[in-house]
């Protein structure tokens, strides 16, 4: 006797501000990661990118200032592709006495 098993529904891929925040802050020296995933059936490929150079999500690494600015995360099943912009914020702390750089975009000191 065989009990026929539904097949799940086939999905085009799918990242929302809850999978893949749209704005992230990160503080400079610690270990930080790029918070993206997808959902998608079947499970879709997500590659993110900053300034065009690969950027994996969900890898834990010290963050530098470098880090600071827009990533590019796609993800991609048979069925389709979805993008999201992620914008990273690094703290920073500038040191006593110091303001810190005015208009660098994605960088924040703390005084």
């Amino acid at each position: 006797f065989v009990v026929p098993i539904p097949a799940l529904p086939t999905a085009g891929p799918r990242m929302d501000d809850g999978s893949c925040p749209p704005s992230q802050n990160w503080t400079e020296g610690q270990d930080e990661t790029l918070r993206c995933s997808a959902r998608g059936n079947p499970p879709p490929l997500l590659e993110c990118t900053k300034d065009g150079e690969p950027f994996p999500a969900g890898v834990l690494r010290p963050v530098t200032r470098a880090h600071a600015g827009t990533y590019r995360c796609q993800a991609t099943n048979r069925l389709g592709t979805a993008v999201r912009s992620v914008t990273v914020w690094v703290h920073c702390e500038w040191g006593r006495g110091s303001w810190g750089s005015q208009g660098v975009p994605g960088v924040l000191g703390a005084w």
